[in-house]
């Protein structure tokens, strides 16, 4: 392998690294899906089947660590 060969091979490892890390976006909220028209039903053993759950989980609040690649982002 010739030192040009091997230096367009180092920098292309180089250059899909970086795409690929910038593209974890911890940052980011997620998207939410979009409104379903059906209700949820109840699939919980001992529950009524096709009720409808009134209780939302409760959001978890975590905390913001530092992460080494937050930079990139």
């Amino acid at each position: 392998m010739s030192a040009v060969r091997s230096a367009r091979l180092a920098v292309f490892a180089v250059a899909v690294l970086a795409l690929t890390l910038s593209g974890c976006g911890r940052r980011a909220k997620p998207e939410m899906p979009s409104a379903d028209p059906k209700p949820a039903t109840s699939s919980i053993a001992g529950g009524i089947p096709g009720a409808v759950q009134d209780e939302k989980p409760a959001p978890s609040k975590k905390p913001d660590r530092p992460f080494i690649l937050d930079p990139l982002i």
